[in-house]
């Protein structure tokens, strides 16, 4: 009788021990599942940073590029329009074409640097949205526990 029992209760802890083994694999799954999942996050978190980043230097170089070349522009321009003011014959002629030509050049200086703003704001905006509308801003929750029955 106490072989039987001794013998019923070495199947049981036996039982027990693979039951357990294959909870412990299965949580180990689970736990590489959500150490991928937090990698992942960390890595779209990083790639937004560079995306945001990568947008405002050519936001910032077309910027400055635009305000070099009107500033050149303006420099030469400002060469034969001198010359001419400084001739009395043509001096009331030149300062109306120059006072066109400085408002017709501000405004497509201008109208370059508006587009400029708002591509990039049409841009970080896109980007946004795509990654939002991809998943990329996280799992709504994290990966289902196969071990855990009480659901």
């Amino acid at each position: 009788m106490i072989i039987a029992l001794t013998l019923l209760a070495l199947v049981i802890s036996a039982a027990l021990v693979v039951s357990l083994q294959r909870r412990m694999r299965a949580a180990q799954r689970l736990q590489r599942r959500n150490e991928a999942a937090v990698a992942e996050l960390q890595l779209v978190t990083q790639i937004r940073g560079q995306i945001s980043a990568g947008q405002s230097v050519a936001e910032n170089v077309v910027a400055g590029g635009t305000n070099t070349v009107r500033a050149v522009h303006k420099g030469i321009a400002s060469i034969p329009f001198g010359i001419l003011e400084s001739i009395p014959v043509t001096r009331d002629t030149t300062r109306v074409v120059r006072l066109i030509h400085d408002a017709i050049s501000d405004g497509v200086y201008g109208g370059i640097s508006a587009t400029n703003k708002v591509l990039h704001q049409v841009a970080r905006n896109a980007a946004s949205s795509a990654l939002k509308s991809d998943g990329a801003s996280g799992p709504k929750e994290l990966p289902k526990d196969p071990t855990n029955k009480s659901k």
